[in-house]
């Protein structure tokens, strides 16, 4: 029996400097779906310096077009080469690519999570106005359409978007059980950390805000700051304005080893972001022992079991923010069994356990 053929759209291939979440989530899926029986084939936008066709983990990888107008580029594409193919998995990540209008093959639609008016925080007017409006075009061209969504709080955002899908299943990011695990003692004063882009939604300043209030609290702690991006700047400034330069250490991109350092030796990780669909550094940070105090949100709500594995905050709360971050801290036998129940529960999310779930999926969309 030949392979199912499919062909999974999305802008950005896991070799583009830009990849991502998402683009790990689909690679570390998919990759492992194309040695069940599936031929894979990966459409993105072009890159400078990468060719237009290679073989990556074992799947096909197109790219065409360019970065800003890939959409256009890849429906043409489907259209042109749906007989190619059984099935199209399309990554709706905030301009979609109306396969629905160009294609009548079986179709399935990945949403990591929807911007919404988190957009207008984080782009300029004009550009965070053609998203949004993209987005609300999804109900109206991707009725009866099959949805697969990352955490159960996307499943609901799709249907309070008015997405009348034909069905909505719900796959989970894997996580690298065997990599990630305590590499370093806690740190002593406590060292929390934040690890992701610095972007406005992505709101870190929210806990450089909280600093001088928990160093009241917590003698000594410690703020460690690893990823990058274009909101670095005003953090600095923010830092320097609160006066807090001697307690938040801006450690720009890290490596993964350097990562998993900092996890393991935080006694908190912190998740304070307005808007995400999942939450992977909240799982990587209890595969290193730590637990996560995450902005309760949409997403980042899936990811923690408040009071179980982690800590649940509100955003128009940060006193409360403070206080509960500093009970935690304090109360070592609380601390350690929220410690043990994170880690026994990411355990269980291997990429391999993932996978199985997506096949069934899959399947089920190519009935």
């Amino acid at each position: 029996m030949a392979n199912k053929k499919i062909l999974l759209i999305n802008w950005r291939d896991i070799k583009n400097p830009e990849a991502g979440g998402a683009e790990l989530y689909f690679h570390e899926i998919f990759k492992r779906l194309n040695t069940r029986g599936y031929d894979v084939t990966v459409l993105a936008h072009k890159v400078k310096g990468m060719p237009d066709e290679e073989v990556v983990d074992g799947m096909r990888t197109i790219r065409i077009g360019s970065k800003f107008l890939f959409n256009y580029s890849a429906f043409l594409y489907a259209r042109k080469h749906q007989k190619e193919y059984d099935l199209i998995v399309e990554d709706l990540n905030k301009i979609p690519f109306f396969t629905p209008m160009g294609t009548k093959c079986k179709r399935l639609h990945m949403v990591m999570h929807f911007f919404r008016k988190s957009i207008f925080r984080e782009a300029f007017f004009p550009f965070a106005l053609y998203v949004y409006l993209m987005e609300r075009a999804v109900a109206l061209f991707y009725k009866k359409e099959n949805f697969l969504a990352i955490s159960q709080s996307t499943a609901d955002e799709i249907a309070d978007m008015g997405i009348k899908s034909k069905w909505t299943e719900v796959v989970e990011p894997g996580i690298d059980i065997e990599y990630f695990k305590p590499t370093e003692a806690k740190a002593n004063p406590p060292v929390i950390s934040y690890v992701g882009r610095l972007m406005k939604y992505k709101n870190a300043q929210f806990v450089i805000n909280a600093m001088p209030r928990l160093r009241e609290l917590v003698p000594g702690i410690v703020l460690e700051v690893a990823g990058g991006g274009d909101y670095r700047a005003e953090l600095e400034k923010l830092v320097a304005q609160l006066g807090v330069q001697d307690s938040v250490k801006f450690l720009g991109r890290v490596s993964e080893d350097e990562k998993r350092d900092l996890l393991s030796r935080s006694s908190l990780f912190i998740n304070p972001s307005f808007k995400e669909g999942w939450g992977i550094n909240n799982i990587e940070a209890n595969l290193c022992g730590t637990i996560s105090m995450s902005n309760n949100v949409a997403g980042l709500k899936d990811s923690v079991v408040d009071g179980v594995t982690g800590l649940l905050y509100e955003n128009d709360d940060p006193e409360g923010f403070c206080q509960k971050a500093a009970a935690v801290l304090h109360d070592h036998e609380r601390l350690s069994e929220l410690e043990k129940n994170a880690r026994e529960r990411a355990l269980g999310m291997s990429w391999d356990a993932m996978t199985d779930k997506m096949q069934k999926v899959v399947e089920k969309a190519l009935l």
